[in-house]
């Protein structure tokens, strides 16, 4: 059987779960500098408007930097060459690009002043808390710097689940009692801490292995992850589904 023939068989069906269709522009256009934007962040509850809630708004601040801080390793561990932190926050006051432009508009500056070839943009648009349970649903967009088209765009709508006593009370999580002495956190906090870094770790390392690697285009055919998805990490694992643009919205904006 060709090669050609092969690649024919293989494409046939579900092209849109692809790789090869997913992430094309990525096989085209090979980038391997990413920039992370600071976050985006929607979410409804504003710190300045609760400033007496202490514990909350220091459980989302330090979520937020925690959401910031682990989206290079995953893609690191791709092949791809990632801006330290330092670096980017310079890049991040002498370019001083405001939201819109960095999700829809020309970004080619990066570019053409650093030699970047792509932009993570992660938008954080809302915290939800329901008896203990962290909903937090994120946007992951990579963009060209060279053709400013999307090289993928994923919603997450990501729940960090608990367990309950017999009274319906929420308990802390063996998981949870580890990762928040690890790093020294409250128990809400190193909930969605944990949260945003195992999505992180399963959105960005779906993506195809750099083109500066040997492994580049050997999961050309493989299934990639679907654009809205439904992450639920339990004491035991995560628990994805495939969802629908209404229902990411009518739980993200409704």
């Amino acid at each position: 059987m060709t090669l050609s023939l092969l690649a024919a068989i293989l494409l046939t069906g579900c092209k849109s779960e692809k790789k090869i269709n997913s992430y094309s522009d990525i096989y085209s256009e090979r980038p391997v500098t990413i920039y992370i934007a600071p976050i985006i962040d929607k979410a409804e509850r504003r710190v300045e408007k609760y400033p007496t809630d202490i514990a909350y708004n220091n459980e989302i601040n330090t979520a937020k930097a925690y959401l910031r801080q682990t989206m290079g390793t995953p893609l690191s561990k791709k092949g791809y060459y990632v801006i330290g932190q330092v670096a980017s926050a310079e890049i991040a006051t002498t370019i001083d690009m405001d939201a819109k432009t960095l999700r829809n508009g020309n970004i080619s500056v990066f570019n053409n002043d650093y030699g970047i070839d792509a932009v993570l943009i992660v938008t954080l648009h809302k915290w939800k808390d329901d008896n203990g349970k962290k909903t937090a649903f994120i946007e992951y967009q990579l963009r060209s710097t060279k053709s400013n088209v999307d090289l993928f765009h994923t919603w997450v709508m990501a729940t960090k689940q608990v367990s309950t006593n017999l009274k319906g009370d929420p308990i802390t999580l063996s998981n949870d009692k580890k990762f928040a002495k690890r790093f020294d956190l409250d128990n809400g906090s190193a909930q969605r801490s944990f949260l945003v870094e195992k999505v992180n770790d399963y959105v960005l390392r779906d993506i195809p292995t750099s083109s500066q690697r040997r492994q580049f285009e050997k999961d050309l055919y493989r299934n990639a992850n679907p654009n809205y998805i439904s992450y639920t990490w339990m004491d035991g694992g995560a628990d994805v589904e495939k969802i629908s643009l209404e229902e990411f919205e009518q739980q993200a904006f409704l």
